[in-house]
């Protein structure tokens, strides 16, 4: 190589090093122990996404930086990447020694994919080394609440805080287990003393905050939220709560405030779309809640109820020939023919009436409903879905053929030989309401028990026994929806509470007479996966059907035969018999357990010969001397004599594992 006159070459050999130094990967340059100091900053800041950044650079800088993969295992674990975080943490132990903080993270991984038995594994074998090792101990007590074993749990933790009295953890666990377990006095004073030694912590002071808001103090609850966010600004959770405390309480523009500045930080905060949604509807502007719920459902198809507070929003707010509503239901109508080619046909069919509850006058949503009904046998039903087809203008040829040949058919059938009044067959029996009781703790979907509220309540609308009343209010207790039902004249309410986290929910319900407030059943659905709040709706709607007795109406007599209002959607075959009583004889009993009525005022009889959808002929045979029988005259089901030593069962209570699982989940948040 030539040089020039006057370039030494020392100096040329420094510059060429500096220029091959700017061509080599960025990562080569990068000190990766600054960086992991950078992410440790990021991380105490609740800056994680930030942090993730700081250790992928480290980690590229030196692939076999063991303490810089397990601090990426923690961010993940803190994102809800639980099989990365087993990928990072398996790396750490690679490069590094397999430590207690490397085992009890990827216990609390385990966990959260629901592997529990790992997880007893990997605290165990934690334990055998270092008997006192609060997180082991602490994992193993979370699994004890998984299993509902309270009290297993509860002296776990009662030694680690005997070991280390100060552990925020350990108090802050205690008082949920004995808030939980009905000891107020004692959870507070629990409590109490987290706080005491842990008040700068925001994810203390969170806790506290939900524990608050579950006890119904709003005001503490919000002090304590506000806490959390000054000590740490982008803190989500406590973002949510106090969002939700404000939309509680009707202060719908510091709701927003708190709900701009989430998203703000994270587009994806799927919890503050929802929330944000309900706040823009309460405000009565209907573009902006739609916009948000909407992209909350585009952005997460699962869930289920962003979609159903969207659809409740477009029924409500618009005309029934709305372009939206077509829209909206076209996804009802598509998820209920698939499940028709999985051949679950109730399924299905649930999900055409909330796609024709969307957009009654859909064509081919009607016309495919009317098909289901037409495979289950239901011609009335299926006649009835297709005239009115042909009632809005949407006839065509092929309608017009089947109106013509069912039509034909069903002249032979019980109706249309009494010439039955539709409006006396589509008369129920019974009124119901139905109330949301609230939710438990930090939900979810802050304001999603009206949610789940109101769409099972849509359910009910398919029963031909009950008619649900429109409303469906929020309740600060029992007394005041007794009040509400029994000043309404009512037959049945029905109290829902929502408990829920990121991947289960638990329905609970309780029916109970509107007379006497009595309980006649107390529900619990409580599912995981897909399609939890939509199957937990279902069983509520299902067991509330069960637990109302069959009550019809006399509508007609020609003699020794009668024409009743009930049918095939009623549950009625040939052969089944009824007591005839006399009209304004039956009531509800007080103790909500069915029906009552005197002896003296069973008149006849009805034994069922012919049945169809929604009426049945029968043969009357009076009871005693004079025929007593008349239309409006009420039909009951004939009692069946018990047999010998048969008890009868008592309502289904709330079952212990629900709860506990409820609090598992409250519990495993404070890792």
């Amino acid at each position: 190589m030539n040089l020039k006159p006057g370039v030494r070459a020392p100096a040329f050999a420094a510059v060429l090093l500096l220029a091959l130094a700017a061509t080599l990967p960025a990562q080569a340059r990068v000190d990766p122990v600054a960086r992991y100091r950078e992410a440790l900053d990021w991380m105490a800041a609740g800056e994680t996404y930030r942090a993730v950044d700081a250790l992928m650079a480290a980690t590229a800088a030196n692939p076999a930086y063991a303490e810089a993969w397990a601090a990426l295992a923690e961010c993940h674990y803190e994102l809800r990447e639980y099989e990365r975080a087993l990928e990072y943490l398996g790396l750490a132990a690679k490069y590094g020694p397999r430590s207690p903080a490397v085992t009890n993270l990827e216990g609390f991984c385990l966990v959260s994919l629901g592997r529990l038995d790992e997880a007893r594994a990997a605290w165990n074998g934690t334990l055998a080394k270092l008997p006192n090792d609060r997180d082991a101990r602490f994992g193993l007590a979370l699994l004890d609440l998984k299993a509902g074993k309270p009290a297993d749990a509860r002296a776990r933790l009662s030694e680690s805080l005997r070991l280390s009295p100060r552990d925020p953890r350990a108090l802050l666990s205690l008082a949920l287990i004995t808030r939980a377990e009905g000891r107020a006095a004692e959870s507070a004073a629990y409590l109490s003393e987290a706080l005491a030694w842990a008040s700068g912590d925001p994810d203390v002071s969170y806790a506290a905050a939900a524990m608050a808001a579950e006890a119904g103090d709003a005001v503490e609850a919000s002090r304590l939220a506000q806490a959390a966010i000054a000590a740490r600004p982008t803190h989500a959770e406590a973002r949510q709560l106090l969002a939700s405390l404000y939309y509680d309480r009707g202060a719908l523009a510091e709701a927003r405030s708190i709900l701009d500045g989430s998203l703000r930080h994270d587009r994806s905060d799927g919890r503050a779309w929802f929330l944000l949604g309900l706040v823009e509807a309460a405000a009565g502007d209907l573009p902006a809640a739609e916009y948000a719920l909407a992209t909350l459902t585009a952005m997460r198809p699962d869930d289920e109820l962003a979609r159903l507070a969207v659809e409740q929003l477009v029924m409500d707010g618009t005309a029934l020939e709305d372009p939206l509503r077509a829209e909206y239901a076209a996804w009802r109508f598509a998820r209920a023919a698939d499940l028709e080619r999985r051949l679950l046909y109730e399924r299905a069919a649930v999900e055409y009436r909330r796609g024709l509850a969307i957009d009654p006058y859909s064509n081919q949503g009607r016309r495919r409903y009317a098909d289901l009904l037409r495979m289950s046998r239901l011609y009335s039903s299926y006649y009835g879905e297709i005239s009115f087809l042909r009632d809005i203008g949407k006839a065509d040829q092929a309608l017009d053929d089947a109106l013509e040949v069912y039509g034909s058919f069903l002249q032979d059938t019980v109706s249309a030989e009494w010439k039955a009044d539709p409006l006396a067959l589509a008369e129920r029996p019974y009124r119901i309401a139905v109330y949301s009781a609230g939710q438990a703790g930090d939900p979810w979907h802050p304001g999603g028990d009206l949610v789940a509220a109101r769409y099972i309540r849509d359910l009910l609308t398919a029963s031909p026994q009950l008619a649900p009343e429109r409303a469906v209010p929020r309740v600060a207790e029992f007394a005041d929806a007794f009040r509400l039902a029994r000043e309404a004249g009512l037959d049945w309410f029905l109290l829902v509470r929502v408990a829920e986290t990121d991947r289960d929910v638990i329905v609970s319900a309780e029916l109970r007479t509107a007379r006497t407030g009595a309980l006649v059943a107390r529900i619990e659905a409580p599912r995981s996966g897909n399609d939890r709040v939509t199957l937990a709706a279902a069983r509520v709607v299902a067991q509330v059907q069960a637990a109302v007795p069959t009550l019809g109406t006399l509508l007609a007599r020609k003699g020794d035969l009668a024409l009743a209002d009930l049918g095939k959607l009623d549950g009625v075959a040939v052969g089944d018999v009824f007591l005839v009583i006399r009209n304004g004889a039956v009531t509800v009993k007080s103790d909500g357990g069915g029906l009552t009525w005197a002896e003296a005022d069973v008149v006849a009889t009805l034994t069922v010969g012919r049945v169809d959808d929604e009426a049945c002929e029968g043969s009357l045979a009076r009871v005693g001397f004079f025929d007593r029988a008349n239309p409006r005259d009420a039909l009951v089901r004939k009692p069946a004599p018990p047999p010998a030593g048969t008890a009868v069962p008592a309502a289904a209570g709330t079952t212990a594992a629900g709860t506990w699982s409820s609090l598992f989940e409250k519990v495993r948040g404070l890792y």
